[in-house]
């Protein structure tokens, strides 16, 4: 486990957990924690013994309530990486699933950092939203995008032109959570679901991920066309994984996975 001013990341086996540390200010980002998660993010997605990331907030109250509006500025550099808001809106092509584990108020950029995880798991307390108009900013952090393709048009526009916000609840039913839990469970049902996708080939979810990000704004048949180009669809279908799969299937034993960039 390792800390820098605004996070807590503790390594467990495959899992990298990643705790918003800034609870004095609901664990709102201002421009360093912005610069710190960038790097922290940065090295998951180089370490090919890290398979799966979590995040979450610290205390009970919030997950992240967006952009820190108080915190001081370097005008020498930029507000955010090029990752984007918290090291991650902006990863458009990452291939490592991440899980957000919303234990609280999720507001403007901290609901950005919640939709561009792969998996939302919230507790029954968490709200939702996207409030920067409220405030006389939008939400330029790719909120806008994908809650419009996550909810649809109407609903995703009914929420981002009012600012308002919304339980665990009506977020799941708009498809946007996983799973609600009791706010004591909230962590733990998020390493369940980690736990169960290590259960996969890495090379396996790799892949998926990378046929999933090719698919952004085309056809289902332009990107079933060209799916089998994708490089990490072939290093799956040409690597030791899909011989292991079905060989530990047809032994009843559990497979053996590979180690992505290790074997």
């Amino acid at each position: 486990m390792f800390e820098t001013q605004s996070c807590h990341v503790e390594v467990d086996g495959r899992i990298m957990t990643v705790t918003l540390n800034r609870p004095d200010a609901r664990n709102a980002l201002n421009q360093d924690a912005n610069h710190e998660l960038g790097a922290v993010f940065d090295e998951f997605d180089a370490n090919p013994d890290l398979w799966i990331a979590i995040l979450t907030g610290a205390g009970d109250k919030a997950f992240c309530a967006g952009a820190d509006l108080k915190g001081g500025m370097d005008r020498s550099r930029p507000t955010v990486p090029a990752s984007g808001f918290g090291g991650l809106v902006g990863r458009h092509d990452r291939v490592k699933p991440i899980i957000a584990a919303v234990n609280g108020q999720a507001m403007g950029g901290g609901f950005e950092l919640a939709l561009a995880c792969d998996i939302v798991v919230a507790s029954q307390t968490a709200t939702f939203g996207l409030t920067e108009p409220r405030v006389g900013l939008a939400a330029l952090g790719g909120g806008i995008q994908r809650l419009i393709r996550e909810a649809g048009p109407k609903r995703a526009m009914g929420m981002l032109l009012t600012g308002r916000r919304i339980d665990a609840s009506e977020a799941e039913n708009l498809g946007l959570v996983n799973e609600v839990v009791n706010p004591d469970e909230v962590l733990a049902a998020a390493r369940r679901w980690a736990n169960e996708i290590l259960l996969c080939s890495p090379n396996s979810v790799i892949a998926t991920k990378a046929v999933a990000n090719a698919l952004d704004g085309r056809s289902i048949a332009a990107s079933m066309g060209d799916m089998f180009d994708v490089p990490e669809v072939r290093l799956l279908l040409t690597g030791p994984d899909a011989r292991e799969g079905p060989k530990a299937f047809a032994e009843k034993r559990q497979p053996a996975w590979s180690n992505p960039g290790r074997d």
